[in-house]
């Protein structure tokens, strides 16, 4: 299979580290012109700019945006309909919720402050996209977890955006099902990145360890190279679904599993 993306115009928010980079450098090794953005002082411009040219790919545009922020959003939209007048593929990876240690942490203001920075955001920037370039983009994968369907400590708030956004994602692509978009998920099982560790911590990766490989743990590219398949064309019968990219390992994840390998583990 041979892809050409030299004519794709590609936004990634939260594109600079990560899943989001993974993805922006699966899309350049086939010559998109990726859109990356990103929080005051979490990215290395250099670093990443060396990455594009790592793998052959067209220099990106790095862009400071809060995707919380609405008047950041439709600024860049427009200026993204000024300097390449569309995007093709649009991938939602930035998100950020409150953790919750205990019940004390539960609030109305943290709930809605999670919702409004993780579950919104997809929404606000397609709207925004339509309204500066007239059409939605081709594409739109977004990013989440599994979180909704099974406990994950400090994830209450996190995992309740997940659920909203998944939802509306099928609302959504129902509504505009006239229209040439497709709106998918990822879902995948733990990517040990900076995320995870600033969420989790390393006293819970040690922990974690005790019962599982490293091999367990998903890489960034793996779902970098299932969100470049949905934005390929070849998928383009797939549209509001949540796709689950964990090597199968959903199934196989448990007590009984554990069971099976407790002398390897001295369990």
């Amino acid at each position: 299979m041979s892809l050409d993306h030299s004519n794709t115009v590609l936004l990634v928010t939260g594109g600079t580290r990560g899943i989001g980079l993974a993805t922006a450098l699966a899309y350049a090794r086939y010559g998109a012109k990726a859109i990356l953005t990103y929080r005051w002082g979490t990215a290395d411009e250099a670093q990443i700019r060396q990455a594009f040219r790592d793998v052959g790919g067209p220099e990106p545009w790095l862009v400071e945006a809060d995707v919380a922020n609405k008047e950041e959003t439709d600024s860049l939209a427009a200026r993204i309909a000024e300097r390449y007048g569309k995007v093709d593929v649009f991938v939602s990876n930035a998100s950020m919720a409150l953790l919750v240690k205990s019940l004390d942490d539960y609030s109305e203001r943290g709930l809605y402050q999670s919702f409004r920075a993780s579950a919104w955001p997809t929404f606000e920037y397609l709207l925004a996209l339509r309204k500066h370039t007239t059409r939605f983009p081709r594409h739109a994968i977004i990013m989440s977890s599994d979180g909704p369907d099974r406990y994950t400590n400090a994830y209450d708030f996190v995992a309740a955006s997940k659920a909203v956004l998944e939802t509306l994602m099928r609302y959504v692509q129902f509504r505009v099902r006239e229209e040439p978009v497709n709106i998918n998920v990822i879902r995948s099982r733990a990517i040990r990145t900076e995320s995870f560790d600033s969420t989790f911590g390393g006293e819970f990766y040690g922990f974690l360890r005790r019962f599982v490989d490293d091999e367990w743990f998903m890489t960034c590219n793996e779902v970098a190279e299932a969100a470049l398949a949905l934005g390929s064309g070849f998928f383009d019968a797939v549209r509001g679904q949540v796709i689950t990219v964990d090597r199968g390992a959903t199934f196989s994840d448990g007590i009984s599993h554990l069971y099976s390998e407790r002398e390897k583990r001295g369990l």
